[in-house]
């Protein structure tokens, strides 16, 4: 009877194994687009990793609350049409990580995640303004498409490498670094040591030619380039697309970043 005994455990043991495995890994791809876009919100701060989890349910319970709709916390179908979410995204196969250096949590001082949120909450669907085509640059600035291409290609080459120095380098500090705001030299030192130890193995390719215009501001220009990319470690492989953002501006000959941001593209 013992032995019996055992065998069911082990039976049911090995079952739980199977359904285990078949659940966790890889990332709920509708999740990680609401994630996605109640970040842009600025009502959701944790990762995007496609995982639900109380600090998401309370971002949609804060968005469904300001849009009227049944205030449920879940991913109704009515929350994911507002949002721009497909109600049954295909599988990305993504894993429930996060894959881009914008999918971290932003590291923002508590008060200004509270006034960035009371922000979203009296207008969760700003109309987001075009941004009408620019002139180019000074010719005192020196920027032409070619440097710029080359300046791209230089800091996709270096962001496959290893050497942190080499991707702190593009920087002019304090930059506003994705979601975490305006940091200096060392938070940028730590996020790109985490990303490497998370993803040791990376490639990025230039889709397209890059895009750029004066900003508005004198001295600085705005930057625009779509990238391919294929991340690994020693579990997951992951391929996909961003745009990618940049306002830079002269420092004596180099050209350095003073802002950046990134947004999965959706094809």
């Amino acid at each position: 009877m013992r032995v019996s005994h055992d065998r069911i455990m082990l039976k049911r043991w090995w079952c739980l194994l199977l359904v285990l495995a078949a659940t966790t890994g890889f990332a709920d791809e509708q999740v990680r687009q609401v994630q996605e876009e109640l970040r842009k919100r600025n009502l959701f701060f944790g990762d995007v990793d496609g995982q639900t989890s109380a600090d998401l349910a309370n971002a949609l319970k804060r968005y469904q609350a300001r849009k009227g709709f049944v205030v449920t916390g879940a991913i109704s179908d009515e929350t994911a049409t507002s949002l721009n979410v497909q109600s049954s995204a295909a599988p990305a196969r993504w894993p429930d990580i996060p894959v881009l250096k914008s999918d971290s949590a932003p590291n923002l001082p508590e008060p200004q995640k509270i006034a960035l949120q009371q922000l979203a909450e009296a207008d969760p669907d700003p109309i987001p303004t075009p941004v009408p085509p620019g002139e180019q640059p000074s010719a005192a600035q020196d920027i032409t498409p070619d440097r710029m291409t080359r300046l791209v290609e230089q800091y996709l080459r270096d962001s496959e490498s290893n050497d942190i120095d080499s991707q702190k380098r593009y920087f002019a500090y304090p930059v506003t670094y994705f979601d975490h705001g305006v940091v200096g030299g060392a938070f940028v030192e730590k996020d790109v040591a985490n990303y490497l130890k998370r993803w040791p193995e990376r490639k990025y390719v230039l889709t397209e030619p890059v895009n750029f215009r004066a900003s508005g501001k004198e001295g600085e220009t705005d930057v625009e380039f779509l990238i391919q990319f294929t991340v690994r470690n020693r579990k997951y492989s992951v391929s996909g697309q961003t745009k990618n953002f940049w306002t830079i501006r002269p420092e004596g000959d180099d050209l350095k970043i003073i802002s950046i941001r990134e947004q999965r593209f959706r094809e």
